[in-house]
């Protein structure tokens, strides 16, 4: 089988790890990745696309200079841990840091990347080594899918927040990070019981209902505060990236392709900035010399980005998610999403599969959010977003 030095060397930097007794796991994983999906590969040795040098001029003049700008809607995030955040990642090399700024929607105060320069289909806006991705999974173990999000969060708090030797190497990552008291959004899981089963819908009803007794179970059997692994397992859940790597099969001959599998999280310092969009994303997440020791994760256009603009993603393992699950896993429900429909069409067992299952009219919805506060709101939002979504019938 075909050497590959990269995985080997992280099973060194692995095993220097456990030897040593540090809790230390430098990653990363994706220098392992054949396959990715949902995630773009590309090799620095690509070929680069001819240039046409007449495009965009006009036959008989000059062309109109097209519009790449739009009006700033955001204000530059300066504070101190960004600032701190940016220098630590230019020491490690990081590219397009200037040109994808961190800020403030001037009319929401969320937080997010946007463009500082306007950018082409396929540009890499920004990119970051693959040594500055905290893993949350340590690959020489076969955890695989098994691993969820409260597991996730006890990696997390033993490998780098409690870890004082970690934590002194990835404070500049790790103060950027949400707090309960800043930029937090609670998903389900953080809602009072009542709360969980006015969202009603028996997928999401169970799935926070699951997670609140894994979250339970591991913060009593590894002696953590049931707060402190809840939010942790919080910011597994929104925070990280799910990659999916091919590993070494023993079983595998000689020559043959290894087909053997496993999804690792990682979270990936600035690029974890980066706002969603579940209809009109114009980047995503891309792999850059996954077979190299200086692999990159990048994000690129996936179409042209003016000046000022948004940059926006798709979160979710697979690139799409429902309200459903960017409620349980990220703590929103947005205002446009077209899985919705899809989901609802599918039915199934956890599905409430007509209007009529409903305990409440979309009216009584609409109405009651008009006076709504705390988690409520959202409640309200994904009960009136997934009354709007059936399939109309003619």
């Amino acid at each position: 089988m075909k050497s590959n030095n990269i995985f080997h060397s992280h099973q060194r930097r692995t095993e220097m790890f456990v030897a040593t007794g540090s809790l230390l796991l430098l990653a990363l994983l994706a220098q392992t990745i054949e396959h990715a999906s949902p995630f773009a590969i590309s090799s620095s040795n690509s070929p680069k696309r001819k240039k046409v040098s007449n495009q965009g001029k006009a036959a008989g003049g000059f062309a109109k200079k097209p519009d790449d700008t739009v009006p700033a809607s955001h204000t530059r995030d300066e504070s101190p841990s960004t600032k701190t955040l940016i220098n630590f990642l230019l020491h490690w090399k990081s590219e397009g840091l200037g040109p994808a700024e961190v800020g403030f929607d001037t009319s929401t105060g969320i937080r997010g990347m946007y463009a500082t320069r306007p950018f082409k289909k396929n540009d890499i806006v920004c990119k970051i080594p693959s040594d500055v991705a905290l893993a949350l999974v340590d690959p020489s173990l076969d955890t695989g899918e098994s691993m969820n999000y409260a597991d996730g969060g006890v990696n997390f708090l033993q490998w780098y927040q409690n870890n004082e030797e970690a934590r002194g190497m990835w404070s500049a990552y790790l103060d950027t990070l949400p707090t309960t008291d800043a930029h937090f959004d609670p998903t389900p899981d953080f809602y009072s019981d009542e709360e969980i089963e006015q969202l009603e819908f028996p997928m999401i009803v169970n799935q926070a209902k699951e997670r609140k007794k894994q979250i339970a179970a591991l913060a009593e059997s590894e002696n953590i505060p049931f707060d402190e692994l809840q939010f942790a397992a919080w910011l597994v859940a929104s925070r990280s990236f799910s990659i999916k790597i091919s590993v070494d099969d023993p079983l595998v001959r000689d020559g043959a392709t290894s087909t053997s599998e496993k999804a690792i999280r990682v979270l990936l310092p600035f690029i974890d900035l980066i706002n969603h969009s579940s209809d009109s994303a114009n980047a995503e997440l891309h792999l850059i010399d996954p077979e190299k020791d200086d692999a990159w994760f990048g994000i690129r256009a996936v179409r042209p980005i003016k000046k000022g603009k948004e940059i926006t993603i798709s979160y979710g393992a697979s690139g799409v998610e429902s309200s459903l699950g960017l409620l349980m896993n990220y703590g929103f429900v947005p205002d446009e999403n077209r899985i919705d429909e899809l989901l609802l069409g599918r039915g199934g067992e956890e599905c409430i599969e007509s209007l009529d299952g409903w305990s409440t009219t979309l009216e009584d919805d609409e109405a009651q959010l008009a006076q709504a506060t705390g988690n409520m709101v959202n409640v309200l939002k994904l009960r009136k977003k997934l009354k709007l979504s059936y399939p109309s019938e003619e």
